[in-house]
């Protein structure tokens, strides 16, 4: 505990552009585009603020794992893993994390490419290669300008927003008071709970040595309250064009080229960090070099991108909802145990994975409480484990 002890406090102004980027990131308003394809129109009111608790919740125990002690750790998710998991786990999270990662450079370079290619008027193929390729040899070297990064994406998208909200969406207020179907709350929910879950197992990277928990407050809302109103613009850009596809509407005549090239902007960021941050965990499945990872994730991100990963989004997202949440549950449980001043124990594998795996074949046999039973299969097994433990 010696190293966590001396580690430098940080307070949330230092880790603010990594939780904006993500809050910001163009996939937002495409969230918010299949929500009002979902339902028809405009989303209940009670489904936003569902879903926003919900990410703000998970955000926050996951978040604390960061903090310096007593309230958390202090340390990455890196230190994290040996601390909390035996071998084996450490490996299938990182294969999840790869995974993860991989799967968003596919939407960020698949959407971001396709407007470079409809700005420029090349083959589809050709704007998701001229994206991926400078990324990678960046990435090789060592990029380090992160806050100037993430701040052009938090500003091409906020001018995305405002230009495409001004010209295409439709007027009036994107929410309803009243209620849709019961099982539309909990598939809303998934979708958001998907946005944010690779960010979240990975929160410790962005609060380790956070001083306060008003720290992670602050980062915790500057994540959700964008995405929540980026979204309900999506909500009115589907209600006033009719489709999801954003990067074909400002493709078509009269379309906004500008558009295009706020999204190219937008993507370069977020599509750095699936490098970064995907490579340490296929190295921990696989022992392979960082570097060799990087152009492992970059190969097989940049095949998805082409075949318009993007426009799978909502399915991608409740994939994410129903694999990854599970695993944050015994995480939080453990280290609420080690505060309390407990012998630190081993996350078993049996704790999440069961979940997890039932969660994804209810995904696949289309059912759409696929995420809450999954959560609900880890919530009573990491109950019994507690327990156990505790006599």
């Amino acid at each position: 505990m010696a190293q966590t002890e001396q580690l430098e406090t940080k307070t949330w102004r230092n880790v603010a552009g990594a939780w904006l980027g993500v809050g910001t990131a163009p996939g937002a308003l495409l969230v918010g585009a299949g929500l009002a394809s979902r339902h028809g129109g405009v989303v209940p009111l009670l489904n936003v603020l569902f879903s926003a608790a919900l990410m703000f919740l998970i955000l926050w125990f996951q978040g604390m794992l960061g903090l310096v002690p007593p309230l958390g750790d202090g340390v990455n998710l890196t230190e994290l893993t040996p601390r909390y998991f035996g071998k084996a786990m450490q490996r299938i999270v990182g294969a999840v994390i790869a995974i993860g990662m991989t799967g968003w450079f596919g939407f960020n370079v698949g959407l971001g490419g396709a407007a470079l290619s409809a700005l420029l008027k090349m083959p589809s193929w050709l704007g998701p290669v001229l994206i991926s390729v400078p990324i990678l040899i960046l990435s090789l070297r060592g990029l380090q300008q992160w806050n100037g990064l993430a701040a052009m994406t938090t500003v091409a998208v906020l001018a995305l927003v405002v230009i495409v909200v001004a010209k295409l969406a439709a007027p009036g207020i994107p929410i309803k008071l009243s209620f849709d179907d019961p099982l539309l709350l909990i598939t809303d929910s998934a979708v958001f709970i998907g946005y944010i879950s690779v960010f979240s197992i990975r929160s410790p990277d962005f609060t380790a040595g956070l001083g306060k928990r008003r720290d992670l407050l602050i980062v915790d809302l500057l994540l959700c309250v964008p995405v929540i109103l980026i979204a309900l613009a999506g909500v009115n850009l589907q209600r006033g064009t009719g489709t999801n596809d954003l990067v074909g509407i400002l493709a078509q005549p009269g379309g906004l080229a500008i558009g295009n090239l706020l999204i190219t902007l937008a993507v370069i960021a977020p599509t750095f960090t699936t490098v970064y941050s995907g490579a340490p965990g296929l190295r921990a499945v696989t022992g392979l070099k960082i570097k060799t990872g990087m152009v492992l994730i970059t190969i097989v991100g940049l095949f998805l991108a082409i075949t318009r990963f993007d426009l799978l989004l909502l399915s991608w997202l409740s994939s994410l909802a129903a694999l990854l949440p599970p695993l944050i549950i015994p995480f939080g449980v453990e280290s609420s145990h080690r505060r309390r001043g407990h012998e630190p124990r081993l996350v078993p594998l049996w704790t999440w994975l069961p979940g997890s795996i039932t969660a994804l074949i209810l995904m696949v046999l289309d059912i759409q409480i696929a995420p809450l039973i999954g959560l609900s299969i880890a919530l009573v097994v990491t109950a019994i484990w507690s327990l156990k433990g505790s006599k």
